[in-house]
């Protein structure tokens, strides 16, 4: 878990950015990771043009999705994750004229059913079968499908069916081609299709400390860290317009104090019984810790928002 400090990068190896496809400084390698799912060794570059921050080799797994590796999965399958927040500014000014929406990644269908509530005809597409299963039997989303992007595109092209309205939360940061990806999203939206979605903020509080706790950051999960900067050059390269960014999705003080609590809860069943003892008062210590974070997070918004169109 964690990042360790890159071994020696062959003289020979071309490294490009996936966003902007300038070459990368391979000589600087940034740090590597050893993922536990797969296996493999990743390391992290800096385009010197964009400031993107990607892992590299850049290779999809899609089996990381349906292992249940992350807690965030475990809450999709048994049907409990919370409203996802940083899908909130959508919802605070949604266009006025309704019409066919796609949610890319929908997961267990939150942001779908609130877009069905507000008059959007819904559909949604993902690889986990087990998060599909929940949208259909929770939200009643019949129109949600495990499927690739690809053979969703392919599917909506033969059928002559475009959107209004395309959403992708927390999406971009898990492509290994996202330019690819974005040329697919044009593709399915109607002209001023209002585009819009959400990635995690690379310079939120207490990244570091996140990324020892967990490797849902890493790959083969999210290949692509992202900064306002970054993600705005990709966004606009991809021809969209009117592209704006918010940092968003800071936590209220009683969800961290719940998150501190879970979490103390996870690790506390594989101490040993003598340490046992230690859980409740932790979990107690949890409501002074997370004053911390609660102030640092109004500082360092942990998820970026963004929202744009198609060109008209």
């Amino acid at each position: 878990m964690g990042m360790v400090m890159p071994s020696e990068t062959p003289a020979e190896l071309i490294v490009h950015c996936a966003t902007c496809a300038r070459q990368a400084q391979t000589f600087a390698p940034l740090c590597q990771h050893h993922a536990t799912h797969n296996r493999e060794i990743y390391t992290l570059y800096s385009c010197p043009a964009c400031q993107m921050l990607f892992w590299w080799p850049l290779k999809a797994d899609p089996s990381v999705y349906e292992s249940e590796g992350f807690e965030a999965y475990e809450d999709y399958h048994s049907g409990t994750r919370p409203f996802p927040r940083w899908a909130e500014p959508l919802f605070r000014a949604l266009p006025k004229n309704v019409g066919a929406a796609l949610d890319i990644g929908c997961g267990d269908g939150a942001v779908l059913s609130r877009l069905a509530e507000a008059g959007f005809e819904p559909n949604g597409i993902d690889l986990d079968q087990k998060s599909i299963q929940v949208a259909r039997g929770k939200f009643g989303l019949d129109k949600a499908v495990a499927m690739t992007l690809e053979d969703y595109t392919r599917a909506c092209q033969e059928r002559g069916q475009r959107f209004d309205l395309i959403t992708f939360f927390e999406v971009l940061e898990h492509q290994d081609s996202p330019q690819n990806f974005l040329a697919q999203v044009t593709s399915l939206g109607n002209p001023c299709c209002l585009i819009a979605g959400s990635v995690p903020n690379r310079d939120r509080f207490l990244a570091r400390l996140d990324r020892k706790l967990s490797d849902g950051d890493f790959p083969p999960h999210h290949f692509l860290w992202f900064a306002t900067r970054p993600l705005k050059h990709l966004l606009e390269r991809a021809g969209f317009e009117d592209v704006s960014i918010t940092r968003i999705g800071a936590l209220s003080y009683f969800q961290i104090v719940g998150k501190l609590r879970s979490l103390i809860s996870r690790r506390a069943k594989f101490w040993s019984r003598s340490m046992q003892f230690l859980a409740p008062p932790l979990r107690v210590a949890a409501y002074v810790v997370a004053v911390v974070p609660w102030i640092g997070m109004r500082f360092s918004p942990s998820h970026l928002f963004f929202r744009c169109r198609v060109p008209g």
